[in-house]
């Protein structure tokens, strides 16, 4: 139960994690005229989970998991995403959630947090949100299966939170559209291979619409959100 429970509150959108501020290309892709309401917003929360999130994020949050409270092989998986990462507004998105995160861990006193945003500030390390995830979660007492269920929600809510804001869906809708996502997640994460399988070799992501949509967001005079 607390596992359930803890998972819970770091899953909690309210958690302070910097991601407020970014849409995660669905800002972009409303500029390019992509239609996001309701089944057109469910395409691409499965798309960014499927192609993006499953050889990206999946990989980087277990393998921070598996490396616990060891700094260097931390800073060499982080290394080694931001290396894969092709946006560098999603290089730099990412980085910034992930500070915040840690911050938000190291003032409440979380163990690992302080020595790994230390490595961070002294630029040893990116400090990307997947990473910072791993390794905080399992110093919060996660498992790994739940720790994959908080970041793949958390990228899907936050990309839902985006639409609303933009008013491309209303709030209920939103929720359907969250909703509908749940069994894909379960499912890439039930297909997952054990963290000792995988490697920063595996690190890959395919999502042309969205980080072009991206790239072009970066050039936008008007904008509400960061990516």
């Amino acid at each position: 139960m607390l596992n359930l429970v803890t998972t819970i509150w770091q899953a909690d959108t309210a958690f302070p994690n910097g991601g407020f501020a970014f849409s995660n290309g669905i800002e972009g892709l409303a500029e390019l005229g992509q239609r996001l309401d309701g089944e057109g917003l469910i395409d691409v929360l499965a798309m960014t989970l499927t192609h993006r999130w499953r050889g990206m994020d999946r990989i980087a949050v277990s393998l921070a998991f598996a490396a616990g409270d060891d700094m260097t092989r931390l800073a060499e998986i982080d290394h080694r995403f931001d290396a894969a990462t092709i946006s560098a507004l999603q290089r730099s998105g990412s980085r910034r959630n992930g500070l915040a995160f840690l911050t938000a861990h190291a003032r409440i006193g979380t163990k690992t947090a302080p020595e790994l945003k230390r490595l961070i500030e002294q630029r040893h390390t990116p400090g990307h949100l997947p990473i910072v995830q791993g390794a905080i979660w399992r110093a919060c007492g996660i498992d790994e299966r739940s720790a994959l269920a908080a970041s793949a929600y958390g990228v899907v809510a936050g990309m839902t939170s985006a639409a609303v804001r933009l008013s491309l869906v209303g709030a209920v809708e939103a929720q359907r559209c969250l909703g509908e996502t749940l069994p894909l997640i379960a499912g890439l994460i039930e297909g997952a291979g054990p963290a000792g399988s995988l490697s920063c070799d595996d690190f890959e992501g395919l999502t042309p619409m969205l980080d072009i949509a991206t790239m072009r967001h970066a050039t936008s005079e008007i904008r509400l959100f960061s990516n």
